[in-house]
């Protein structure tokens, strides 16, 4: 994700799946390292956080809002590389929840009937 310089300092860790019973008050910097098998599409849940913008890798995978309706974040397979990569999160108004999840297809919210 290259230097980020005091932002590292000041930023939050995420912890692991099942660590994530408090929230954060926002705005918040959060950055989390996970491990993957290989490249492949996955699909971003940020189930608890309000309103921001979340990267991969230095990418910008784009912004998120609880009020919907979509609500996974597409992560292009060939952002993520076998073995470490880094998650990062810009929570502006504070989450329920420091957990995120990856999700194997889209959760686009209800159809319009």
């Amino acid at each position: 994700m290259g230097d980020l310089g005091p932002f590292r300092d000041a930023a939050q860790e995420l912890p692991a799946a099942g660590g994530a019973e408090a929230g954060m008050p926002g705005p918040s910097l959060s950055f989390a390292r996970f491990e993957a098998d290989g490249p492949g599409d996955r699909f971003l849940r940020l189930d608890g956080w309000t309103k921001g913008v979340a990267f991969i890798n230095g990418f910008n995978l784009g912004r998120y809002w609880s009020r919907g309706p979509q609500r996974t974040l597409y992560v292009p397979g060939p952002l993520v590389r076998k073995g470490p990569n880094e998650l990062a999160v810009l929570e502006l108004h504070g989450s329920a929840t420091r957990e995120v999840t990856f999700a194997v297809g889209p959760d686009l919210g209800p159809d319009e009937k």
